[in-house]
């Protein structure tokens, strides 16, 4: 379908996941890199070890004979947002599955057994059809590292003198307004801002950042004076006073743009964890941080499963299977160990944190 040249190759690396893309002349993924290129490492060749050969065309013919009137009705992701969620139908014919993305009119064809995907997009609503990408990538990148045993935590996390921070907690906890403090007010990075990848190595938990759209509220945005003007927020941050910190407010943030506003660890980097962290924001004149004795029960809601009992009742495809699932259970077990012995803390109150680091020595400290 597309005549293989050394420029239209692509490699996608993230941990033990490798994925290279056969593009056709006429398009460019520029966009598509852009956002996985925080966290990913990209070179312009073909990988001997792929998890998957993905070839992209804008050419649709390969699908014409593919009836998916009465094809099975599917999610690849389903969000409470209408943008972020993407219906299809699929088709399976022999070892190869297809799919039409309804919204888009984007076809896929996968084959596992060859361990190739084919993927036809006419490029006429182009974030739509770039979601539909970022989907695919997101769901094999992250079956294939459940897969390796790496454990995936729900938490934002910064990095600074040579550890991870990881900061855990449900939706509306703060963990990206503490993250925010911790870079703008102690010197940290950016690591990640939605999931944080986890494992043990000779008794030493690791950590690696994931891409993703950084979602913050209105409030949150309000403190930082670079986001109001770079988004022209002011007028809505002063209509909303009533209702500034709730989570109805919350916005996607194009990563790229992030990062050009945030100073960022290296795509690829790792780093052992150092601390815990567990905000419990809410409206006050000060912040109150507290050591805590044992978290272990706090962190483990937050791990997510691609496979097993805690994962999708119903996956969208199978071009990455199970692997051993007791693998992936004793590393969560390992990781629970050595997390119980690093220091975690609570954040309470306002969130807004002093010069002085906290995370030095299980300090308490007051504003």
């Amino acid at each position: 379908m597309v005549t293989e040249t050394k420029a239209n190759l692509y490699t996608m690396s993230f941990l033990h996941s490798e994925l290279t893309f056969q593009l056709e002349e006429a398009i460019s993924l520029g966009s598509i890199f852009d956002f996985f290129g925080t966290h990913f490492v990209i070179k312009r060749e073909a990988s001997d070890h792929a998890l998957a050969r993905i070839t992209v065309t804008n050419n649709n013919d390969y699908f014409n004979d593919i009836d998916f009137s009465a094809g099975e009705e599917v999610y690849l992701r389903k969000s409470a947002s209408d943008f972020f969620t993407i219906p299809a139908k699929r088709v399976s014919l022999g070892e190869t599955v297809y799919f039409q993305c309804s919204k888009t009119n984007t076809y896929i064809a996968m084959n596992s057994t060859n361990g190739t995907i084919v993927i036809a997009t006419p490029w006429e609503n182009v974030e739509r059809e770039e979601l539909v990408l970022i989907e695919l990538i997101r769901d094999l990148v992250l079956k294939n590292e459940e897969n390796h045993g790496v454990v995936v935590l729900h938490a934002t996390c910064s990095y600074h003198d040579g550890k991870a921070n990881l900061i855990i907690g449900p939706k509306g906890a703060g963990k990206s307004t503490t993250l925010l403090e911790l870079v703008s007010k102690l010197g940290h990075q950016f690591m990640s801002g939605d999931k944080t990848f986890l494992w043990v190595k000779e008794g030493q938990l690791y950590a690696s950042g994931w891409p993703d759209y950084p979602h913050l509220g209105l409030g949150t945005l309000s403190k930082y004076p670079e986001f109001v003007g770079e988004f022209g927020l002011a007028d809505e941050i002063d209509a909303a006073q009533e209702t500034l910190w709730s989570t109805d407010h919350k916005r996607a943030i194009p990563p790229a743009v992030f990062k050009s506003m945030i100073p960022h660890v290296p795509a690829g980097f790792v780093a052992p964890v150092g601390a815990f962290i567990y905000p419990k924001l809410e409206p006050s004149e000060h912040s109150v941080i507290t050591q805590l004795d044992n978290h272990v029960s706090l962190m483990v809601p937050h791990i997510e499963r691609m496979f097993g009992e805690k994962g999708p009742a119903k996956r969208w495809n199978e071009f990455v299977k199970p692997g051993n699932l007791d693998e992936i259970d004793n590393m969560i077990e390992q990781c629970k160990t050595v997390a119980y012995e690093l220091p975690a803390f609570e954040i309470t109150g306002s969130g807004v944190l002093t010069s002085h680091n906290f995370l030095d020595g299980g300090v308490i400290s007051y504003e």
